[in-house]
């Protein structure tokens, strides 16, 4: 069986689905990817498992009608030449397109992924965001009648496209927990006995693209407060610029760094090994959510999370029953058994959420043993690419044939973005 893979950035072939990838080699698959980039270490990374990487030209984010016709000339193009018997297709553009063309060009069975809704589904507010929302809603429930499985990350996505009868009849929708993180490539690093947190030095770290609604904004505010009365606290922001006119300036960080409200790591290939350093994770977004990959990561390492009563990002913090009853009442803080959810926009609730583990750093230590607890139980990315090779009927992997893919395994920097 031949399975195409199809993505608008490369970078997640290796990244986000790299074990998805693996998985579909260990059954039996050839796998072809295809994306909007070529890069060398991705190329690289499918040949180990047999498979080919094709490049095909696609803008990721913006709707230009020349150049999508383009990439739907491209995708004709490459369904034709490959002729896979299956296409999993994630990310918006190649879920909307990959899904119709694939149909068009003959592949008998198509697979889509929505892996996060981002601005599309936000509830628009200006006349062009309306008309936008509009076709975009329109899109997707024609290209979704074309797949035979759909997967989503998040019941409130669920919910959503049910809401809007966006889902149609008689096509099986899977939620996957987000898309899954690798237990031993992101391992624990216990936080007893640490003696930075002994000596009042806690280190909390945001890992994000620098976009506004990510609350990059939001954590440094936090981080300028808390500043003033733990000096001995550290921030570090780490992640890569993003030309999305959303994004957070330059110059803006540059002030930050500045000022000694916190440290810019850039963009850091080996984020297993970063989070490992540090003591909590922090991510204030109001972003559309799958399930935030960077936030899986934290969880798998060993550390709490404060994080937003937002879609999907809400999923990575286990409230207590008090935690419940707070998010009932509508209080800007919740308490989680490892970790809390904030209010969106509210840097006082992300103050508060900070305040209490400088307050309370022995708890630190337990609430992070009890985030790997919970990658391990929902989002271990074992169990997550179990629904979908089960949802796409692959068949059982022989032994040997698992054993050699596992050995044909790259062991590659980590990314989040």
């Amino acid at each position: 069986m031949k399975v195409l893979v199809l993505t608008a950035d490369a970078n997640t072939l290796v990244y986000h689905r790299g074990d998805l990838i693996r998985d579909f080699a260990a059954h039996g698959c050839e796998v072809v990817t295809a994306a909007a980039e070529d890069y060398p270490h991705v190329r690289e990374y499918v040949g180990a498992f047999g498979g080919r990487h094709r490049a095909i030209r696609m803008m990721r984010s913006k709707v230009n009608p020349l150049k999508d016709l383009v990439t739907l000339w491209d995708m004709w193009r490459l369904f034709r030449s490959e002729k896979p018997d299956a296409l999993f297709a994630y990310t918006i553009k190649s879920v909307v397109y990959g899904c119709v063309v694939a149909r068009l060009a003959g592949i008998k069975r198509v697979y889509a992924l929505l892996p996060g809704l981002g601005f599309t589904f936000v509830k628009p507010v200006t006349l062009r965001q309306k008309i936008v929302t509009a076709i975009s809603e329109w899109l997707h429930r024609f290209a979704l009648k074309r797949a035979d499985v759909i997967f989503m990350q998040n019941h409130d996505d669920v919910k959503l496209f049910t809401d809007l009868r966006m889902l149609p009849a008689g096509v099986p929708v899977h939620v996957t927990a987000g898309s899954g993180v690798n237990m031993d490539e992101f391992d624990h690093a216990p936080l007893e006995n640490d003696a930075k947190i002994a000596a009042g030095h806690i280190r909390f770290v945001l890992v994000s693209r620098l976009l506004i609604s990510k609350g990059v904004r939001v954590f440094a505010e936090a981080a300028r407060r808390i500043k003033q009365l733990h000096p001995h606290a550290e921030f570090h922001l780490v992640g890569p610029f993003d030309p999305n006119p959303n994004r957070v300036d330059e110059s803006e960080v540059r002030q930050w760094v500045a000022e000694g409200t916190l440290v810019h790591h850039g963009m850091v290939k080996d984020v297993a090994s970063l989070l490992k350093t540090m003591h909590v994770f922090v991510l204030p977004t109001w972003y559309r959510e799958g399930v935030p990959h960077a936030t899986l990561e934290a969880l798998a390492t060993g550390r709490p999370i404060i994080t937003t009563n937002s879609v999907g990002a809400r999923e990575c913090v286990k409230l207590t029953s008090e935690g419940e009853k707070q998010r009932e009442e509508g209080e800007m803080l919740m308490q989680g058994e490892n970790g809390f959810l904030c209010q969106p926009h509210n840097v006082a609730a992300v103050e508060c959420a900070m305040e209490w583990f400088l307050a309370n750093p022995d708890q630190i230590a337990v609430q992070g043993r009890l985030s790997r607890q919970l990658a391990a139980d929902v989002f271990d990315v074992r169990l997550v690419n179990e629904i979908i090779t089960r949802a796409m009927r692959l068949k059982t992997p022989p032994q040997a044939t698992a054993a050699a893919v596992a050995s044909a395994s790259l062991v590659l920097p980590q990314s989040s973005f």
